[in-house]
């Protein structure tokens, strides 16, 4: 009986663990793939499957059908399938993302499947160090990495090659 209940709990957790978003973070101006995989028990074929992905609450972004792919033309330079369809790969990349892409996104697999909610997060690029007269002259500017070697170690590092070579030599 313990056993029995156990395994209908796996089940029940897997089934959660399907259905819960999938929360992506992007940093604006890349490329994000927005995941949508399922198990496929034999190769899909591509002319008789159909899935969709949506932008929530009502943008229809792609509609696959018939081996084709109807792509809404806000979208169309900017998305593209990044999977293989007939492994059950349905999952997007969308293109120079922006603030504006941020929001949840839907996927509507083949029949027999749940849907899947992708939350997209779009965080700005980190700005780079600014390199001024002063930074330059102290050594501290961004990629100099020569202010973090110890003078010591290399002074005696030379002092013993050198006496090595005077020894062999």
């Amino acid at each position: 009986m313990r056993a029995r209940h156990l395994h209908i709990t796996l089940l029940l957790a897997l089934n959660i663990m399907q259905v819960l978003p999938e929360d992506i973070v992007g940093i604006s101006g890349n490329d994000v793939l927005l995941p949508c995989v399922f198990s496929a028990p034999k190769p899909l074929d591509v002319q008789t499957v159909r899935f969709a992905w949506d932008r929530l609450p009502d943008i229809n972004m792609l509609i696959f059908s018939s081996g084709k792919s109807n792509i809404a033309p806000g979208y169309a330079v900017r998305i593209s399938l990044s999977g293989q369809i007939d492994k059950g790969n349905f999952s997007l990349v969308l293109k120079n993302i922006q603030k504006t892409d941020e929001g949840n996104y839907m996927c509507y697999p083949p029949q027999h499947q749940s849907e899947q909610d992708v939350k997209l997060t779009v965080k700005e690029p980190e700005a780079s160090p600014v390199v001024t007269e002063k930074t330059k002259s102290s050594g501290e500017e961004p990629g100099n990495t020569a202010v973090n070697l110890i003078p010591q170690k290399y002074v005696a590092f030379l002092i013993s090659s050198s006496f090595l070579l005077h020894l062999v030599g």
